[in-house]
């Protein structure tokens, strides 16, 4: 975290991340020599593996399995679609390429029976020392033969695609390649003929259920002749002759009772016209009759003639009257030629009616014939289901024994070799240059590590170093003059053993141990106890914080001269980060976080969550000491005995005030927080 801007009553001091890298320098300089030589020795150790290490090459051939089948010209191509799981088919593939069958064919091919490569009588270190103690056993020879090579061949598939990569091991590189090569080889062979087994494996299973197939056929087939020729029952497979006699009789009826229809409206009709209500236009067959026509025509020009011989004489002339018979001759064979046609439409009705009543017997008999074969039909059809059914299964397994015996030497697994292996290049095995920067970079780590370990060991016995103490961040001028010190009285020996122990506990703990120490009566003796251990830590080559937690009385901060710094208070109040109010005190050497300037609310739960942040950053130190101040004081509104890691109340002796500390200790213990009472006489006092 980078530091804040500050004013320069607040210097920029920053509390050290946990690890002092000059240390570290420092120890791995004197340790240089683990250092260098763990890598030296593992270096050493790759190096004689990699000479007596027997090379290995790798080669590598590819095929390709499509899980489409090829397909005979008889096939349909759609129904070598490829399947849902294509990928699990392919799959399978790499165990079928690594199985007894195909890697026994690479063997006698290869003649590996006979490689001491393979065969097992190669003489190797693991072999000899085998031998030497006495756990060398006779094996068969085709089985080490067999497990050696499935431990040189590997199979893997190519991501997203159908490719298969065959990987084979050997001492020499054209070794390899024609290894990978064979396996490929004799993987194609093994497939052809599993695939050429399997189809005359099918025809022979299928040509064995023909024969009965076909009784059944026959039984059924004579079963539904018998049938119909007891019923009387004739026509195709499909229908019978009285359902197409029914058919036939509808559609003639139907028609038939059109043509009623259409003579019954022109019937009627004639009867309009006859009674006047509708003209001769009306009728179609007045139309298109010749005669009509003449008719209407010689009327037409005899009402002509009338018309104008009634314009010219007079009503009683002869022409005019023989005009008038002209045209009452002509209305009176119009009328004769519509009878004629009336008589002709009523016979076509009264034929057509006749007609229909003759149809429609006639469908009533075959109804009922239809009727009484319908109800034979219905063990006529389960006769016929079931010889259908047969003639169907017989007809599949004779078109599959046919097109199983044809493909039986056609290959029709989708399957070929894309790539042959090639003579590979470099070796597969030792990888000289990974193994190498390998052991350099473990001896290093490790020569690291036991350096630290050591030094670590040696610690405790070693003369403090001079260099373990940090540099100090610089102060502002204000702060540069330390305090005046007080002079220290004698110590009652007893009660500084006490001291002395509580002491050599804190230096005893883990790294980060915060510690709370709490004031059980006020006194002025028990405001140097957290000083005092403060400097017993640092005398130790540690690092220390000292945070004054006293918010009521601050006698920490005011000993040290920081009462006009920012401190703790601002912290909790949100107003400055904990790594910007550290401040070092020359004089001892150690850091302190002052009590502050803010003002706080009395149990104010955000200044509780940033002092509880705060004291959580400065355990990067290797001990926290905290002034808790007086027992109830301010502090422990905002909950710091629950956020340290022992809480020691100093006391001036047994009785009062300390029976209410022992109620606390008990109190928190019971919630799981380390805590005790110390007893500490009147004399102890160190100067600031």
């Amino acid at each position: 975290m980078s530091p804040k801007p500050t004013s320069p009553e607040a210097p920029t001091d920053r509390i050290s991340d946990g690890i002092d890298f000059r240390n570290v320098l420092g120890i791995l300089s004197r340790r240089r020599s683990w250092v260098i030589g763990i890598p030296a020795v593992l270096c050493g150790i790759v190096v004689a593996y990699l000479l007596v290490a027997h090379p290995s090459y790798t080669g590598t051939a590819q095929v390709f399995v499509d899980p489409r089948d090829q397909y005979t010209p008889k096939d349909d191509p759609l129904q070598n679609s490829v399947p849902g799981d294509g990928l699990l088919l392919v799959e399978s593939q790499l165990k079928i390429i690594t199985s007894n069958e195909v890697l026994n064919r690479v063997i006698e091919q290869l003649n590996l029976q006979n490689d001491p490569e393979f065969n097992g009588e190669r003489i190797t270190i693991g072999r000899l020392v085998k031998s030497v103690i006495g756990l060398g056993r006779a094996e068969d020879r085709a089985l080490v033969t067999l497990r050696n090579l499935r431990k040189n061949v590997a199979t893997k598939r190519i991501d997203r695609s159908f490719v298969i990569d065959i990987l084979a091991s050997a001492d020499t590189a054209p070794r390899a390649a024609a290894l990978a090569n064979a396996v490929a080889t004799s993987y194609l062979e093994e497939q052809a003929g599993a695939n050429s087994a399997f189809q005359r494996r099918t025809s022979e299973a299928i040509s064995a259920q023909l024969g009965k197939l076909r009784q059944e056929v026959k039984r059924g087939e004579e079963a539904v002749a018998a049938f119909k020729a007891a019923n009387n029952l004739v026509g195709s497979r499909s229908r019978m002759v009285t359902e197409q006699q029914l058919d036939e009789a509808n559609t003639q009826l139907t028609n038939a009772k059109t043509r009623l229809a259409d003579a019954q409206a022109r019937v009627r009709l004639i009867e309009t016209i006859e009674h006047g209500d509708a003209g001769l236009e009306a009728l179609p067959e007045a139309i298109q009759s010749a005669a009509i026509v003449q008719l209407r025509s010689r009327l037409a020009d005899a009402s002509r003639e009338e018309a104008q011989l009634a314009q010219i004489d007079g009503p009683n002339h002869p022409a005019l009257q023989a005009a008038r018979a002209q045209v009452r001759d002509a209305q009176a064979a119009i009328q004769r030629e519509l009878k004629t046609i009336a008589r002709s439409v009523r016979n076509t009705e009264a034929s057509e009616r006749t007609n229909v009543q003759n149809l429609q017997a006639n469908f009533d008999a075959l109804k009922k014939q239809s009727e009484v074969n319908e109800q034979a039909m219905v063990p006529l059809r389960e006769l016929e289901r079931k010889a259908e059914s047969s003639r169907v299964v017989y007809e599949t397994f004779l078109a599959k024994a046919k097109t199983a015996e044809e493909r039986q030497g056609i290959d029709t697994t989708n399957i070929r070799l894309i790539s042959r292996a090639t003579t590979p290049e470099n070796k597969s095995w030792p990888p000289t240059m990974i193994m190498l920067a390998a052991a350099i970079f473990a001896g290093i780590t490790i020569g690291i590590a036991a350096a630290l370990a050591r030094d670590a060991l040696d610690r405790p016995g070693s003369e403090p170093d001079p260099e373990a103490v940090p540099d100090a961040p610089a102060l502002a001028p204000a702060e540069e003059t330390a305090p005046t010190p007080v002079p220290r009285p004698a110590v009652v020996h007893s009660q500084a053993s006490r001291l002395a122990e509580l002491g050599e506990e804190l230096l005893a703990a883990p790294k980060g141990t915060t510690i709370v120490l709490v004031q059980v009566q006020r006194g002025a003796w028990l405001d140097d106890v957290a000083l005092q251990l403060a400097r017993t830590v640092i005398a130790n080559r540690l690092d220390v914080m000292l945070v004054d937690a006293d918010l009521a009385r601050h006698s920490t901060t005011s000993r040290l001269g920081f009462d006009k710094a920012p401190g703790l208070r601002d912290v909790m109040n949100g107003a400055a980060d904990v790594h910007d109010v550290v401040r070092l005190h020359k004089p001892t050497a150690m850091r302190v976080v002052p009590v502050g300037l803010s003002a706080l609310a009395a149990r104010d739960p955000r200044a509780r969550q940033a002092l509880s942040a705060a004291l959580q950053q400065l355990r990067v130190f290797d001990r926290v000491i905290v002034d808790g101040g007086e027992m109830g004081g301010s502090a422990s509104e905002f909950g710091l005995y629950y956020m340290a890691d022992e809480v020691v109340f100093l006391a001036q002796g047994a009785g009062g005030k300390s029976e209410d500390a022992a109620i606390l200790v008990e109190l928190l213990r019971h919630r799981q927080v380390k805590a005790r009472v110390v007893i500490v006489e009147p004399d102890v006092s160190v100067a600031a």
